[in-house]
Parts: C-alpha cells; sequence; structure tokens
C-alpha cells in the first residue's frame, strides 16, 4: 500500500497561465520523495475555513528543483476560484500521494502521449519521467478547443518532446481533433508498437482507448472522477469495469486514477 501523508504547505506562488488556468507551485520534500506520475492530491484551503467543505483532487503537474510540486487547474466553480485567490505564504492542507499512477514504459520503447485540454496536467509529470528513462524522443499528441486554451507548449518542447497540436476551431496548429492525430499515426507507424498514455475528456478516452485496443497496443488512461472521499466509501467515481466478475465496479480514487484501457467497460462511458 501507497505511503499516504497529511500536510500543510505554504504556496510557493499561484499564478494565472492561460484562459482560467492557473499553476500553484509549494514545497514538500516528503510529498515530492513518494510522488509518482498519474497519482494526485487532495487539496483543501486551509484549517480556518470550512467553505467549501470537501476537499478537492488535483493531479500532480510537475515536480521541480526535488522538492516543489506544481498543481495545475483550471477555475470551473467555487473551489477552484477560491483557490485561485490564494497569494504566496499563503497555507493549503494536502493529502497524498493518493491513487495508482502510469506503468513507466521500458526505455527501448516507443511512447505516446495524448492530452486532451487540462488532461495535460497528469502528462507533464509524466513526461519529465519518461524523459530521464527513454532512450528515444517521446511524441505527444496535444489538443485544445481553441489557441485561447493552449498552454505550456513551450514547457513541452524544453523536455525534448515531438509535439503536436491541434484546435478545433483551427486558431492553432492543425485543425480538429486530437484523436485525428492518433489515427493518422496508427496508419503510418503501427509497426513501431507505441506505448499509449492519455488523459482528458471521456469521449477522447473513449476513442484513444478503443483504437489501442484494436490495434493491439498497450494503452494507460488517466480518469476524472466525482470524489469527496479519496477512500472508495462514497463511490461517487464508480466506472464499469470490463468482464470482471469479481469486481464490476473500480473506483477512480482507489484503483485509478490510471487504468489499462481493457479494463474500463467503454461502450457504457
Amino acid at each position: 500500500m501507497n505511503e499516504v501523508l497529511e500536510e500543510t504547505v505554504s504556496i510557493k506562488f499561484n499564478r494565472q497561465i492561460g484562459k482560467d488556468t492557473w499553476l500553484m507551485g509549494f514545497r514538500s520534500d516528503n510529498l515530492a520523495s513518494l510522488a509518482k506520475p498519474g497519482q494526485f492530491l487532495m487539496v483543501h484551503l486551509g484549517r480556518t475555513t470550512k467553505d467549501p467543505l470537501l476537499r478537492r483532487p488535483f493531479s500532480i503537474h510537475r515536480i521541480q528543483d526535488k522538492n516543489q510540486l506544481m498543481l495545475l487547474y483550471k477555475i470551473v466553480g467555487k473551489g477552484t476560484l477560491l483557490l485561485s485567490c490564494l497569494k504566496e505564504d499563503d497555507s493549503i492542507s494536502v493529502i497524498g500521494p493518493l491513487g495508482n499512477g502510469f506503468t513507466i514504459s521500458k526505455p527501448h520503447e516507443k511512447t505516446l502521449l495524448i492530452a486532451g485540454g487540462m488532461g495535460v496536467a497528469p502528462l507533464f509529470f509524466l513526461a519529465q519521467s519518461l524523459n530521464k528513462v527513454q532512450k528515444q524522443k517521446i511524441t505527444m499528441f496535444l489538443g485544445f478547443t481553441t489557441s485561447q486554451e493552449v498552454i505550456l507548449i513551450n514547457e513541452l518542447k524544453d523536455l525534448n518532446i515531438d509535439l503536436s497540436l491541434t484546435t478545433e476551431d483551427g486558431s492553432l496548429g492543425i485543425t480538429g481533433i486530437v484523436t485525428d492525430l492518433l489515427d493518422e499515426y496508427l496508419d503510418r507507424e503501427l509497426n513501431s508498437k507505441p506505448v499509449i498514455y492519455a488523459c482528458g475528456p471521456i469521449l477522447m478516452l473513449k476513442k484513444v482507448a478503443q483504437m489501442a485496443i484494436a490495434s493491439n497496443l498497450r494503452c494507460y488512461v488517466s480518469l476524472e472522477g466525482h470524489m469527496a472521499c479519496s477512500l472508495g466509501i462514497c463511490q461517487g467515481c464508480a466506472v464499469k469495469a470490463n468482464n470482471n466478475k469479481n469486481k464490476p465496479y473500480y473506483y477512480v480514487c482507489q484503483d485509478g486514477p490510471v487504468f489499462s484501457s481493457e479494463m474500463i467497460d467503454w461502450q457504457v462511458m
């Protein structure tokens, strides 16, 4: 069982980097030493407030300087709006690292990362880790709705990633959706048998998983879930298992958030 800590940490920075998108950093030697790509933290604004009452899950976005953890988040409701108002030296309460992370591909294996929108959050940490062990360049497909939402292009290129970008409205990069790039890639590079890692909207993940299964490729997906407890008790993050009589449902907080694509029943997603 993974070691889990609860800490009150001091914010080092909390800045806007895109449309409704923020990047927060704080230091913790203990959390940084335990964290693995794909894991997440449950965050509360601090012990002095009960608004919002429940903690919120956030992927560990990256680790810098060995002990600085970063969270990438988008303002989507009251909790994230209040989070964006925090300043340097304000405190937050974090529990983690939680969940099961990504299985790291072997150094000689071709690796393909696919991110839709804020799905880039956990894949950046994964790219950091892969970059340390991979003997060949990592390929990444990144998709957004419009150029106003595009983030982290230069930071990803600094990781020596072969990056391709799509926007649905054609305002930047290639016009289309990110799975169009996967379709073209599989037609062109199927013999390379890449290991696929994906995070993004559920319809994107469903298509990626189905394409990977049809091509007999290993594929790992990071799912989001409406979790309140992170313990599998509230059952708010249940997803239907594929052909598992002993366990008809998985819980994103406990069994995930990363799953091998064939574990999920995509027909009901």
